[in-house]
């Protein structure tokens, strides 16, 4: 199981690095939500975060979970370009699979790939720039056939 978390972490981080640089060039995407959580924290004003599952039945099979989140009322910047100093308006997104390595990206949109099968859980946040929560956290699970 450590094997495979490992495996996700690595896919995850890679994803991060090419995804970051999609995100910073494309508009944020308009996919259906499961629910909404509003936060307020360093980030300034209140922001709001939705998180959802793509396709979740279909890559379940494929072993894959791809989640897609929508934030408003913050930038999303990467806390190395503010020396992680919490400024107003600004956060990152946090995902974690199960109890793996938190992976601390701007890209509103990851997938984690090779999945065991089973229940997975899949958390995602607004965090401030030093990594301190902005706010409730989001939770969505999955099985993998």
């Amino acid at each position: 199981m450590m094997k495979n978390l490992r495996l996700v972490a690595f896919i995850a981080l890679a994803l991060t690095i090419s995804l970051t640089a999609i995100a910073q060039d494309k508009p944020k995407s308009e996919a259906a939500t499961q629910s909404a959580n509003q936060v307020v924290g360093q980030v300034g004003q209140t922001a709001t975060m939705t998180a959802s599952l793509i396709d979740a039945e279909k890559n379940a099979r494929d072993k894959t979970a791809t989640v897609e989140v929508r934030v408003t009322g913050v930038e999303l910047i990467d806390p190395a370009m503010t020396n992680k100093q919490p400024m107003k308006g600004q956060g990152h997104l946090h995902y974690q699979v199960d109890n793996g390595p938190v992976v601390a990206t701007t890209a509103p949109k990851l997938s984690f790939h090779g999945l065991s099968s089973g229940k997975h859980k899949i958390v995602v946040m607004l965090a401030n720039n030093d990594h301190s929560p902005a706010g409730p956290q989001q939770t969505m699970e999955i099985t993998v056939p």
